[in-house]
């Protein structure tokens, strides 16, 4: 799913979440075999010009770069396409495919879905700290690289050989955030599905007395939540 973003005022502007990419390492050996401590994509989060110095946000990570990978196995988010290929610097038009696939979710249960993102399946949230940075980490085995890419093969790639990958900007964002730590004030709130700005779900909003004596936290507008990449892309060097 690519993220519907829409553009905001400096002025209604919340905070900045800055987004730096890494790898775990510089270098890729071609000869190691997948293991329990695999290559890794990196991205550090880190809250800048927030209009609440001192609190943390939280956001849900579906659907986004920063979705972790599905319990019990499937697709993991590189798959969706959340970081476009891995490209050669000497020949860009020389591309591994990580994956683009578009899976379609539907609900499942019976009668509407909670009202509280919590008590929602497969619904999960990453918290970024007021103070320092949260690191989101994305698993990159030998035999992942090469999954849904049609031409290339682990033969293809020669020692000394350069790729470089970058966060598709499509799914640098959140569809809900709010204000808070999930293992702090959040712990025994509960999560609103209604959101101020779109509210794709239709949900209901909570009223006064509701948030104050049922403990419901309401989100944010997401486009008030500016997302920026910091580092445009990542280099790997394939060893052997």
């Amino acid at each position: 799913m690519v993220l519907l973003k829409l553009t905001c005022p400096p002025e209604r502007r919340k905070a900045i979440v800055a987004a730096t990419l890494s790898t775990s390492s510089p270098t890729f050996s071609l000869s190691a075999e997948d293991s329990s401590a695999p290559f890794q994509i990196i991205i550090t989060l880190r809250l800048e010009n927030s209009t609440q110095p001192g609190r943390a946000i939280t956001i849900r990570t579906g659907g986004t770069v920063f979705a972790p990978p599905p319990e019990g196995g499937g697709l993991d988010t590189l798959a969706l396409g959340t970081f476009g290929p891995l490209i050669s610097n000497s020949d860009p038009e020389r591309r591994i495919n990580l994956g683009q696939l578009k899976p379609h979710h539907l609900h499942t249960g019976e009668g509407p879905p909670s009202p509280n993102l919590k008590e929602r399946e497969g619904i999960q949230f990453l918290t970024i700290p007021a103070d320092g940075s949260v690191q989101v980490r994305h698993d990159l085995p030998i035999s992942r690289i090469f999954e849904y890419e049609g031409t290339l093969t682990k033969e293809d790639l020669k020692p000394g050989d350069v790729y470089h990958l970058g966060i598709n900007s499509g799914y640098l964002g959140t569809t809900w955030w709010c204000w808070g730590d999930m293992e702090g004030d959040l712990k025994d709130k509960k999560l609103s599905a209604w959101q101020e700005g779109i509210n794709f779900g239709k949900a209901e909003k909570p009223t006064p007395e509701q948030v104050e004596k049922e403990g419901w936290v309401l989100g944010g507008n997401p486009a008030e939540l500016t997302f920026e990449d910091r580092t445009g892309s990542a280099e790997i060097q394939f060893i052997d």
